[in-house]
């Protein structure tokens, strides 16, 4: 029955999602980018999270694209677990805040209740920040958390109820007179699929998504291919240098970025610039925790720098690395 279903959805299915997901335009991707922080700044509603904050005293951990899985060969997050782990016990000890920025648990290939089963260990790790210094948001990967209703009925295990599940935050670093908005949200805005209203999110996290899983067709991403990838990461860093004091971090396309320029893991290793002008140091990838070699990269905010980190597992002892950093003095002035 499954290849029979298979064969006869297989194609419809592809279309819809090359027609509505794969493709991001980049009208829709700067109107909802604009949307989404015009709410942050006027705390308008409580899934984006304003939090203002000493640019020489913050201390924020972000790290997105998890992807956890059933430990299964197909899990490629099981690879990566004891690394993330290792990472997140050193950041809690040095009393980071946490910023889990979307597509934590992978919810298009494994059901809900498997991935909860079989990462323990992992959501005790993410718990430990709480109750003051733990902020999660939701990406297309794990969109049922933008129901308050699911998250209550699967996350109550590991998290303090109620847990808002944000689509996005924006930290505002205040130094002497400067003020500097870090907004940070997934990245799969215009996305016409799953950046949507509450109704029809619904029916992509409880329809569409367990449908796709249970006939296992596999649907282009931006994390998966390089050319959307690229085109996505471009629409970003064009939407952020268009902003006043902004800086965007997002996560989605399992890229690392730093400050707009150079683009790790990807054969054209930065961003094409239009008729060489200058690129402004706005934009920020936090790459993914799921590399196959173990890996995970993120995006640190403390002692006054904004770093691209990567952390490396060897013999399960992690190793921290910065790959690259900047001062966030320096940030304001160049914006």
């Amino acid at each position: 029955m499954k290849k029979i279903l298979k064969f006869i959805l297989q194609k419809p299915l592809l279309w819809i999602a090359n027609k509505f997901s794969a493709a991001p335009r980049r009208d829709m991707v700067f109107e909802s980018l604009s949307t989404l922080y015009a709410t942050a700044i006027n705390e308008k509603d409580t899934r984006v999270k304003l939090i203002i904050d000493d640019a020489d005293k913050a201390k924020y951990i972000v790290f997105s694209d998890q992807h956890k899985g059933d430990k299964s060969p197909a899990d490629d997050f099981a690879n990566n677990e004891d690394n993330y782990i290792n990472a997140l016990h050193y950041y809690n000890n040095e009393q980071f805040t946490f910023i889990n920025l979307g597509d934590s648990e992978e919810l298009w290939k494994f059901s809900t209740i498997a991935v909860l089963k079989h990462n323990e260990k992992s959501f005790i790790a993410e718990a430990a920040f709480e109750p003051n210094r733990f902020y999660k948001t939701f990406g297309n990967h794990d969109i049922i958390w933008k129901n308050w209703a699911d998250v209550f009925l699967h996350l109550r295990k590991f998290f303090t109820m109620p847990l808002v599940v944000h689509e996005g935050i924006v930290i505002q670093l205040i130094k002497g007179s400067n003020k500097l908005n870090i907004f940070l949200t997934h990245g799969h805005q215009g996305d016409a699929m799953s950046d949507n209203n509450k109704f029809s999110t619904w029916v992509i996290a409880h329809i569409w998504l367990p449908l796709q899983r249970y006939l296992q067709i596999n649907i282009n991403t931006p994390s998966k291919d390089f050319l959307l990838r690229n085109k996505h990461n471009v629409m970003m860093s064009e939407w952020s240098a268009a902003q006043q004091n902004v800086l965007l971090v997002t996560g989605h396309t399992h890229a690392p970025v730093f400050a707009s320029g150079k683009y790790y893991n990807h054969p054209s290793n930065h961003i094409p610039k239009h008729n060489n002008e200058i690129v402004k140091p706005t934009y920020f990838n936090t790459g993914c925790c799921c590399f196959s070699d173990g890996d995970i990269t993120g995006i640190e905010i403390a002692d006054g720098y904004i770093r691209l980190i990567k952390w490396h597992a060897i013999d399960k002892n992690s190793n921290r690395i910065v790959l690259e950093e900047v001062k966030i003095s320096t940030v304001i002035l160049e914006i």
